[in-house]
């Protein structure tokens, strides 16, 4: 039995329609995000929210190419929603890899951050995932987000 090839996606044949499996890909796009979601509430460390991240943005260049298969008023609606999620958490992401960095620079240099430096970092980073998680329970919660989703 031969590997399952990460471009092959079940349920879609050569003799699907262009939006049928448009449609399709998007669902279990949307799946993956929903799944990225429960892991973050879980574990909200950085690499959990830089996959939500990813996946969001994969989504996103998906949903660009399927756009004529959902109406305007719904695919405008959705794509805002997720462009401003992956706004978001880029933001957050920022502040992640900005704590890593002045570290390293500090090493480097020997120079020495006061604490009070990584202390609002910290602050401003859990504040972000605070909003984050909030505004993830409105995604998850939407229903034009939701009708979108095939069973």
């Amino acid at each position: 039995m031969s590997k399952k090839k990460k471009y092959v996606i079940e349920g879609i044949s050569d003799n699907l329609a262009f939006c049928e499996a448009g449609k399709l890909i998007l669902s279990l796009k949307l799946k993956e995000i929903f799944s990225l979601i429960d892991l973050l509430f879980k574990d909200d460390k950085p690499e959990n929210i830089h996959a939500l991240r990813i996946a969001l943005r994969k989504f996103r260049y998906v949903f660009e190419i399927f756009y004529i298969c959902y109406n305007k008023e719904l695919f405008n609606y959705i794509y805002k929603k997720i462009k401003f999620l992956q706004d978001l958490i880029g933001s957050c992401r920022d502040l992640d890899v900005m704590i890593l960095k002045v570290e390293e620079i500090a090493l480097e240099t020997k120079a020495k951050i006061p604490k009070y430096f990584f202390s609002k970092i910290d602050e401003k980073r859990l504040a972000s995932r605070q909003i984050i998680k909030l505004e993830l329970i409105k995604f998850l919660s939407d229903k034009k987000v939701n009708s979108i989703l095939i069973n």
